[in-house]
């Protein structure tokens, strides 16, 4: 799973065994990412995980989908996410 928010979003909450890559800095280390496997992107709500999903695919990356609604969705239906401590 790889999560596109900025780090400071991704900071203060994200999905449990997710990676954190910026949209923004994207297309400069998406050789981190596994070829051998799916790829599921997510960000808050949608926006920028369907941008990443584009350029991603313009990339040569096939088996990758989108997180319909972001971590919003994912925490709305009731799935856990690690926040930082206060």
């Amino acid at each position: 799973m790889v999560d596109v928010r900025a780090l400071r979003e991704y900071e203060a909450k994200h999905i449990d065994g997710s990676v954190s890559i910026p949209l923004n800095h994207l297309q400069e280390l998406a050789d981190r990412l596994p070829t051998d496997r799916p790829l599921l992107v997510h960000c808050a709500g949608g926006y920028r995980s369907s941008i990443a999903v584009s350029l991603l695919r313009r990339m040569g990356f096939i088996r990758i989908s989108e997180l319909t609604g972001g971590i919003t969705a994912w925490e709305a239906a009731g799935f856990s996410v690690t926040r930082l401590a206060a």
